[in-house]
């Protein structure tokens, strides 16, 4: 075992932790006889003790006006978990609250390029919740045509549910149909056909996504993800409520 390492992860540092190994080894001595063992420069070896001595690590005698070092036995060590055991328990109140502040603020991304929106798409297969899909209209089948298969392959694997609300067209119900006999973790219905559709929203765990459907959306696709569980809570109500309606 690398005893020097073990010593540097309780917070010494690396001359502090050579200094404390030279005493245990040397037991009661002098700084002279640290600094030959050590190579530690005499301008230093001073300052290193003393943060020793404020670790109690190291204590000294003065005999005879000759200073001697001496180390402490080496189950003091466990002082110094308990202090830092201590800081922590006393610091985590507030770093909580913080946390907490700053988990509630709304963080933005843009995603851009096919690479994008896998890695959001991967991100869906990550988290495991359910994927809500509102305006689908098969663009992600023919952005991403080898990748999709798979996709859809690992959601039911993961047990991910799938309710999408597409646009009505002939083509998205031949999809709708292939897919949902395919794979069992899948539902289609179908929006009114009358509406317009000019981007497709995915909304799952705390997360939305909202990929505007532009002309170049196949070769570039473009996708803004916010996440925020407020937001996300009420994207999954209007959606709950438009499943319902249709």
């Amino acid at each position: 075992m690398n005893v020097e390492l073990a010593l540097k992860n309780l917070g010494l540092s690396e001359r502090e932790a050579r200094v404390y190994l030279a005493l245990l080894d040397l037991g009661p001595t002098t700084t002279s006889k640290i600094i030959r063992k050590t190579g530690i420069a005499s301008s230093k070896i001073y300052d290193v003790l003393e943060k020793l001595e404020h670790k109690g690590l190291v204590t000294h005698i003065i005999e005879k006006g000759k200073k001697t070092f001496h180390p402490t036995n080496p189950e003091k060590l466990f002082d110094l978990i308990k202090e830092k055991e201590a800081s922590v328990n006393e610091a985590l109140p507030t770093l909580k609250l913080m946390f907490e502040k700053t988990a509630e603020e709304v963080n933005a991304e843009i995603y851009k390029g096919k690479e994008g929106l896998k890695t959001i798409l991967e991100d869906v297969i990550k988290e495991r919740k359910t994927l809500f899909a509102l305006g689908t209209g098969g663009q992600a089948s023919l952005t991403l045509p080898y990748f999709m298969p798979h996709f859809y392959k690992r959601t039911e694997k993961n047990n991910i549910k799938i309710k999408a609300l597409s646009i009505d067209n002939e083509t998205t119900r031949k999809n709708a149909k292939d897919l949902m006999r395919t794979f069992r973790n899948i539902q289609f219905k179908f929006l009114p056909k009358q509406m317009r559709n000019l981007m497709t929203v995915l909304i799952y765990g705390d997360k939305v996504v909202i990929i505007p459907l532009t002309p170049s959306i196949e070769s570039v696709p473009l996708a803004i993800l916010v996440k925020n569980k407020e937001s996300a809570d009420s994207y999954v109500d209007y959606f709950e409520w438009a499943w319902s309606s249709v």
